[in-house]
Order: structure tokens, then sequence, then C-alpha cells
């Protein structure tokens, strides 16, 4: 079995040791602490961006040594993995390959149908679009780019006065392509992290999810497992498994964002990878399921090991509740001692540098991450370790 995977971070790359399988790895140059190149059977690396140039890679390597699947996991990387497979003429993972194309509007087109909160929708390439959308749906709504991430020109707006300001942030994030306008939705955010293989589909965690709130709502925390009773934590995996067979997906990681209203849950979206912000890890130390290992077993046609562990864990992001300068000393160890602590990230751009609240996943400036015995001893520590960090990381400005 001769596996293509485009993109790893070392926490992938570290899964080839022992997979069932030799691994090609194309990376990102300037992106490698050297354990990917040591752990990969092939290493090459190539700007994946560049699909053109990812693809003459592909060709070449699959010349010299017949490619059995095609695997991505990152977010960026999956139009790579699409056009190499269809180039190859091979099965993808996430897959099917002819799935992966889908942007934010076509994917509420294919899910509407048994939704139980169906969100009204429409693709807009005016502003003027966006008006004749309220005319008919109403106040409030949210504009996002319709091939966007990480809450990258996300704008709520609530009534015609604002209509103008979240028009020129979501359509300057979308850089000419179209803009998504849906009805604004409201209630408790969650993602359901789920596992596919030929068609078979199973959820593996339910994340709770904490964000900024409008305009942008950027997501600054997670919790693993939900802080749910159990047949609603049911009532919203249903939901997902419903959703991501309706997008014709058979293969791979998904992670599903989803609101809990008062009519039933609502999709956000659906990303064809494994859940960002770390999630990933917080399935698996809550779990013991680590859907990166078992989706690339997955890919090898081989059965995946499966972990089993009940416990928690949660993350907080870094980011100024107003206008903050960085201190001049950052504070590595004040973290040190709150219950479960596991590590804790700091990525400023410098000490003495001026800072803004978070309006995208740009504007967080680290982490901290926890363990703990249960979902609330969890996110008790995860926000002690964060208010000790902010409050020593960020000066309020006048």
């Amino acid at each position: 079995m001769h596996m293509l995977l485009v993109g790893a971070w070392p926490e992938l790359a570290n899964q080839l040791v022992g997979l069932p399988a030799r691994v090609s790895l194309l990376q990102q140059p300037k992106s490698v602490d050297g354990r990917e190149q040591e752990w990969a059977h092939r290493y090459v690396e190539v700007e994946y961006g560049e699909v053109d140039a990812a693809v003459a890679v592909a060709e070449r390597i699959h010349h010299q040594d017949p490619v059995d699947v095609v695997v991505g996991f990152r977010e960026f990387a999956l139009p790579a993995v699409a056009a190499i497979a269809r180039a190859l003429d091979l099965p993808s993972v996430p897959g099917p390959v002819d799935t992966l194309g889908l942007d934010k509007a076509e994917v509420r087109d294919l899910i509407r149908d048994g939704a139980a909160r169906v969100v009204r929708h429409r693709v807009c390439r005016t502003e003027q679009d966006v008006h004749g959308f309220a005319a008919e749906a109403g106040f409030p709504l949210i504009l996002k780019p319709a091939g966007g991430a990480g809450s990258i020109g996300v704008h709520a707006v609530r009534d015609a006065a604002g209509l103008a300001d979240a028009w020129r942030h979501a359509s300057a994030a979308a850089a000419g392509a179209a803009v998504l306008a849906e009805e604004l939705v409201t209630g408790p955010e969650y993602s359901v992290e789920t596992r596919s293989a030929g068609g078979r589909h199973e959820v593996v965690a339910v994340t709770e999810k904490l964000t900024t709130g409008a305009p942008h709502f950027v997501e600054v925390g997670h919790l693993v497992p939900a802080r749910l009773p159990a047949r609603v934590a049911e009532t919203l995996g249903a939901e997902a498994l419903r959703a991501v067979a309706a997008t014709g997906h058979r293969t791979g990681p998904c992670h599903v964002e989803l609101i809990l209203t008062g009519e039933g849950p609502a999709i956000v979206e659906i990303n064809r990878r494994p859940g960002g912000d770390r999630i990933w890890e917080l399935v698996r130390l809550a779990t013991g399921r680590d859907i990166m290992a078992e989706s690339l077993w997955d890919a090898a046609g081989a059965e995946p090991p499966i972990g089993t562990r009940s416990a928690a864990a949660a993350i907080r992001f870094l980011t100024p509740t107003g206008p903050a300068t960085v201190a001049e000393v950052l504070p590595r160890d004040a973290a040190i001692g709150v219950p479960g602590f596991l590590r804790g990230v700091i990525s400023v751009p410098g000490p003495g540098a001026e800072v803004e609240p978070a309006s995208s996943s740009l504007g967080r400036f680290g982490y901290v991450l926890v363990a703990g015995a249960d979902a609330e001893s969890a996110a008790a520590a995860a926000e002690q370790a964060r208010a000790r960090v902010d409050e020593e990381l960020f000066v309020p400005r006048p």
C-alpha cells in the first residue's frame, strides 16, 4: 500500500510510525522540524497551495512508484488532494473526490432536506443582493465568505444600518469570490467530531464551544465532552451524521459545527477534516480515540487501533478583551499549578506590541490546554489557567 499524504504537522506525521503503508509526504517548504522527513518513506517539498505544482509532483511520484490513495487532513490541502486524486484516478481520504470542492452554499443546499432546523441562505455577489435577501428573511443576518475558514470575514448584522460595514468585512475576506448570507440562528454552539469509513459514519465526540459572540463569533475555547444530557448529545450527533451523509461524504473525518436552537440543532458548517484548534487532541485526551490515526489506518485499508478512555479536556485561547499592550516579560509559568494543566503556548507579535480583541482566529495569541476527570473540572481549570496568563500577558490600554 502506497499512500500519498498532502501536508502534515508533527502530530500527524508521527502517526506514520507503524502505519501499514509506505507514505510519500508532500510538505510545504519551511514547515519542517525534522521529524516529518525521518518518518516518511518519501519526502518532497512543494507549495501544495499551488495545485498544479502539487499535481505535477504527484504524477512524478506515481510514475516511479504507483500510488494507491491520496490523503489530506489540512483545510488548505484539500484542493490539492482533490486535484491529485482526479489526475491519477485514485480514491481520496476524505472522499469521494467529487464532493471535496463543495463550498458552504452548496453544502447548505445538499443538507436542506430532512434538516432539523433549515437555515435560510443566499449566495450574494453584491451588497444589493444582501439587501434583497434581508427583505425576504429579515434581520439579524450573518455574512461570511462562501469558501472561508477560521472565522475570517464572518460578520453578524442586526439591522439595515449595519449592513454596509458587514458587507465590506465579508467581501474583503472573500477576495472577489461569493459571500454567503444566512439568517442568524442563536443558541449554544457545539461541534460533532465524526469518523467515516466506506460509508459507515460514527460520532466520536461532541465538543462544547465558547465564542466571542457577535459580530464575529471567534472561537475562544473548546471542551470535550460537552456538558449535555445524553439525549441532547445524541440528537446533535444524529443531525451531524445525517448532514455528513447528505453531502455524499463516505470516508475520512469530519468536524460538524452546530447551534442548538429552540427548534432543534442547526448546522453551521461541515469541515471535511479533523476539528482544528487542537480539538483532535482534546478528543484523544478525553476519549482515547485518535481520529487522525484511525483515519490513516482506514485510508491504508486496515483495521485501526481504537483507544478508550473516560475523562475530559479543555482549551482556552489567549486574546485581550479590549485594546492592550503585550507585557514586556511574557508569563511563561503563570498557569503552572492549575489542576490538570498540560501545556501553554504564547504566540504574540512581541513584548510591547499593541493588540486588539480578536476579529478572527488570527487574532488569538496562544492557548492553555488542560485535562480533568470530568467536564466541569476541566472547564474550570481551563478558565483558571487562561485568566492567570491573560492577566500577566495583556496590559490594558486607555
